[in-house]
């Protein structure tokens, strides 16, 4: 029973040090982030990012909302896409959902990948553009506004489940 247990704690420790690390909102967006992999080529990861895109387009959540992949070099591509219910909030209690279009800038390495996610525009749930960007939500010092209650929390929510959807995707199918 020892040694199950053992194994169990050696297991959930491996899962959860596999998992990329998480972006934080600041006042200025996302900063980019480092994900380590397994060692693997350049064109296998932009092949399977590709793969990724297709898969989310044909099966996600957002599936039929129009994903794009420019900017594709040797080591690099672009995503772009949208993403509903990107982020919510709550002024005195009312909900608040919002769209999203996204880029996530991919650069690949021997053995890692640096992921830059940026919110290029914000949407009403009726597919209006908002006037708003994310510095917009944020004071001088660098806290939210008052009345965006668990923006920060959604937003970081919906694009951790982005990247590690991609990390997901490449680790099992490298």
């Amino acid at each position: 029973m020892l040694k199950l247990y053992s194994l169990l704690c050696l297991i959930t420790i491996g899962i959860a040090y596999a998992q990329p690390p998480e972006l934080k909102l600041q006042p200025n967006g996302f900063d980019p982030v480092d994900i380590s992999i397994p060692s693997t080529k350049n064109d296998k990861l932009i092949a399977l990012t590709r793969s990724w895109v297709t898969e989310m387009e044909h099966r996600g959540p957002d599936q039929g909302k129009g994903f794009d992949i420019t900017n594709v070099t040797d080591n690099s591509i672009t995503v772009s896409g949208y993403k509903k219910n990107g982020f919510y909030f709550r002024d005195r209690g009312e909900p608040f959902m919002h769209k999203i279009r996204y880029t996530m800038n991919i650069t690949f390495y021997e053995n890692r990948y640096t992921v830059d996610f940026k919110v290029m525009q914000i949407f009403t749930d009726n597919d209006v553009p908002v006037k708003y960007s994310i510095p917009d939500y944020f004071l001088p010092n660098g806290k939210l506004k008052d009345g965006y209650t668990e923006l920060d929390a959604s937003l970081e929510n919906t694009v951790n489940n982005l990247i590690l959807s991609h990390y997901n995707f490449i680790v099992n199918f490298r």
